[in-house]
């Protein structure tokens, strides 16, 4: 199977999961929404983002660094396995305890403790089931997490479902949350010694010390963008309440819904591009090159559309009771083409080794969006969180632009730009002009889209080539 058939498979399996999986938490997102109201969301929002932000203590890059190396030499797998799931075991016992101690220093009210709590449980556990997902990631056997990300949640789903039906109040979904991590885990723990290697706990402390030499710059990259990531909703929640966070979370979790597309293409090359790295650099190029082209491609639509129909999606999904919400998902939403081209530039360097260059960015880019929300939340609210997102975004993409230009490989803005931004104007003007329904302007928009970029001949000979190979997969996979 060459390199793009590798990939390929990858992304379907993927793609097909967590598209199922997406959708369900699309529903139980709208759903406790609704139910819970602005405040109760709200409470629910910010365990979540508050527990996120230590979730990165329970791993420290060595998920990341198992599927890296690993795919590199699989032969290294029960050594990593041993060590690593030891000291992951170290690791998340005093997360929990970060969790507990930070919490109660902030006086919050005894209901959002437990919810806390119950949240970072489940937080925990998903890091132990992501840690088995790289064990299936590094062996590109994506279908295994796929099964686990489903099941997730399923669970999720039933069990907001009941508590709704039961009318229980925000504790019951954190507990809902807390269960399914449990359920989770067993899953990936068995599959994980059924079909590769049972964890056999060892300690190797040259292994350690070498192990966490090299995942440092990696981990603490994760805790600075975890971070950045998710301070605005912590910061909201003490400097404006519930209710602002509930204003907030509500269009942040449609954007968080939409990351799980280069979330999905990312984990699949990450083990393709690390093995080629030393051997076929060219050919590490070659998939830069064109991810960055097809980002460009999806990204900026989905933010042009968002804007305008951004009252009729919030209406849609939360209800009036969240019009607020309506102008934060017309900032926010801009992230989405950066991001898509951060998580690319992520990956890239993790796969080259540069881990310590993506450190020094995130680590800027983490100090630059806590001091604008530090800034703009007192004076604007949410909006303010909104808007300190984006300017992070737009300085991280200054950053990583610049060095994978001299890492990788220059990519022309310009040529890769123009034609889709042109493309997405015309769309626009098609959904502003036409009042229709808005699942109707959708595809509309899509089928749009996609004619004038074929009609501006966007796609190339090698992007036709690629898609021949991609369709002739099953073929590749057989032989």
């Amino acid at each position: 199977m060459n390199q793009i058939q590798r990939i390929g498979k990858n992304i379907s399996v993927l793609f097909l999961a967590q598209v199922i999986s997406y959708i369900l938490a699309f529903f139980y997102t709208i759903y406790a929404a609704r139910y819970l109201g602005v405040s109760g969301f709200g409470i629910l929002s910010f365990a979540l983002a508050f527990t996120m932000i230590f979730a990165v203590m329970a791993d420290l890059g060595l998920s990341t660094l198992l599927v890296r190396d690993v795919s590199r030499d699989v032969m290294i797998l029960r050594k990593y396995l041993g060590n690593m799931a030891l000291m992951k075991g170290i690791f998340t016992l005093l997360t929990f305890i970060s969790i507990v101690l930070i919490i109660n220093l902030l006086n919050y009210p005894a209901q959002t403790v437990q919810v806390v709590y119950l949240i970072g449980i489940f937080i925990i556990l998903t890091s132990f089931s992501q840690f088995f997902y790289s064990v299936f990631q590094a062996h590109e056997k994506m279908e295994y997490q796929s099964i686990g990300a489903i099941f997730s949640s399923i669970f999720i789903l039933c069990g907001f479902l009941i508590a709704i039906y039961l009318k229980l109040d925000v504790v019951t979904f954190a507990l809902v949350y807390a269960i399914s991590g449990v359920l989770v885990l067993l899953y990936s723990l068995l599959v994980c010694a059924w079909k590769f290697h049972w964890p056999q706990l060892e300690i190797d402390w040259k292994f350690w010390k070498f192990t966490l030499k090299t995942a440092l710059p990696l981990s603490m990259a994760m805790v600075f963008s975890t971070i950045a990531f998710r301070v605005d909703t912590v910061l909201l929640s003490l400097l404006q309440g519930n209710a602002a966070v509930g204003f907030y979370s509500a269009p942040y979790k449609l954007i968080e819904l939409l990351m799980f597309l280069p979330m999905i293409y990312t984990t699949a090359i990450l083990p393709v591009i690390s093995n080629n790295f030393k051997s076929s650099f060219g050919s590490v190029k070659k998939v830069y090159d064109r991810s960055f082209k097809y980002f460009i491609i999806l990204g900026i639509p989905i933010a042009a559309l968002c804007t305008v129909l951004a009252s009729k999606i919030i209406l849609l999904l939360y209800g009036t009771a969240y019009l607020p919400s309506v102008q934060a998902l017309q900032i926010l939403i801009w992230t989405i083409p950066i991001i898509f081209l951060t998580y690319l530039w992520g990956t890239m360097f993790i796969s080259i080794d540069r881990q310590d260059l993506l450190l020094k960015i995130t680590f800027i880019s983490m100090v630059f969006n806590i001091v604008l929300n530090l800034l703009l939340i007192p004076v604007y609210g949410f909006m303010g969180a909104a808007l300190a997102t984006v300017f992070t975004e737009i300085l991280a993409f200054i950053f990583l632009y610049h060095y994978s230009s001299i890492l990788i490989c220059k990519i022309n803005l310009k040529r890769y730009i123009f034609k889709p931004t042109l493309a997405t104007i015309i769309v626009c003007l098609f959904a502003l002009k036409f009042d229709l329904n808005i699942f109707i302007v959708i595809i509309i928009s899509a089928i749009l889209y996609l004619g004038l970029l074929i009609g501006f001949k966007t796609f190339s000979k090698q992007d036709i080539d690629i898609l021949k190979k991609l369709i002739n997969m099953e073929g590749g996979i057989r032989k």
